[in-house]
């Protein structure tokens, strides 16, 4: 609510307002946090995902260049759960 309320605020601005929500990422703190440390243990947490396995940075940056290119201006007040379908 508190991303939907400042955007509503900042809309006649042009300002937009999103939040990015990310788990099961192929990032260091993720990892750690998990105890993922062999392909195993990396397996397992993979196995919790619908998609069967973790995201790359890349993948991320890539969906978010359309807030930052300009190219998705209407887009405003949400929340995005990246998370490989979880």
């Amino acid at each position: 609510m508190l991303v939907r309320n400042v955007a509503e605020e900042m809309a006649p601005l042009g300002i937009q307002v999103n939040a990015l929500g990310t788990n099961f990422m192929d990032f260091p703190e993720f990892l750690r946090a998990n105890r993922i440390v062999d392909a195993e243990s990396r397996a397992k947490v993979e196995a919790q995902t619908p998609m069967g396995r973790l995201g790359t940075m890349e993948e991320c940056a890539a969906m978010c260049a359309a807030f930052l290119d300009g190219t998705s201006r209407f887009q405003t007040g949400q929340f995005i759960s990246y998370t490989g379908g979880w």
